[in-house]
């Protein structure tokens, strides 16, 4: 905004008539600045009104207002007893039944390697939730502490889950897993984990419905990158994705290798690698 304790000085080539009062000469200069004032008004009007509307739709709003509790999030490895809230996850995540994992597939994953794992959860008091909000996988969460009086769970929001592979690339049966697992007494076997490989065969980022586009997975995924790579857990992180989703792994810097030759789920799928081995930079 222009500064009124600048007068601009009269032009000396201008001789003002004799009878004009100093009132009248204010009033001009005034009508002058006047001009300029309203413009830089209407451009401060104008950058605030541009800056809220910013505000309202960064992922950090649209994430509060599609919680009705705060998002103070709790992010840690999965455990086994997960396992439950992680087939809820999915089965509201992923609409197509063939992409997700059953739930004996979810005990093995978490029982044999949860360090490759991740959860985004936050607590919630049940009691003090609207009818109107819809978590599947309240169901399943357990409590926050033993006896707590307000009755307090922690939720599963999002999660990524995964295991080592052996290939360059995610196959078939690194999606598979042994049936005898829980007998194998540590034995491997030629499909599942692979406790030697060097790829971390990611298998699943499954993000609650209703906060999705909130900012939640893009959260995970670099907090699940970093981890990786600070525990030297493998050399690359492989997944297989559909068409739709190749742009959005490539913002997290995954490579598109090409369509993949895995037929999980009925196949279409795209090979992705995220080097960790730092010979790319």
């Amino acid at each position: 905004m222009a500064d009124q304790t600048e007068r601009q000085p009269l032009r000396e080539d201008i001789n003002p008539p004799t009878t004009a009062s100093p009132d009248s000469v204010e009033r001009d200069q005034a009508i002058d600045e006047s001009s300029d004032v309203d413009g830089d008004f209407a451009q401060l009007q104008k950058t605030l009104s541009q800056k809220r509307r910013a505000e309202k739709d960064c992922p950090e709003s649209r994430l509060q207002k599609a919680l009705p509790f705060p998002f103070l999030p709790n992010i840690r490895p999965l455990t086994v007893s997960d396992a439950p809230s992680c087939v809820q996850l999915e089965n509201a995540a992923f609409p197509n039944p063939d992409h997700r994992a059953s739930p004996e597939k979810f005990q093995y994953r978490l029982t044999t390697c949860p360090e490759l794992t991740l959860g985004v959860f936050c607590t919630v008091i049940p009691s003090q939730l609207p009818p109107s909000c819809k978590l599947p996988t309240i169901f399943t969460a357990r409590p926050v502490e033993t006896d707590r009086a307000d009755g307090a769970v922690s939720v599963l929001l999002a999660h990524i889950v995964s295991t080592r592979g052996k290939g360059k690339v995610v196959t078939d049966a690194d999606m598979d897993y042994p049936k005898d697992w829980r007998t194998r007494q540590g034995k491997s076997a030629d499909v599942g984990h692979q406790e030697t490989g060097g790829l971390v065969a990611l298998h699943s980022l499954a993000v609650l419905p209703g906060l999705q586009g909130c900012g939640i997975g893009q959260m995970i995924m670099k907090a699940y990158l970093q981890q990786v790579k600070n525990m030297g857990l493998g050399e690359g992180v492989g997944l297989i994705c559909q068409d739709y989703l190749m742009g959005y792994y490539e913002r997290f810097g995954f490579t598109n290798l090409g369509p993949s030759k895995a037929q999980f789920g009925g196949g279409g799928w795209n090979d992705m690698v995220f080097d960790l081995s730092g010979k790319s930079e």
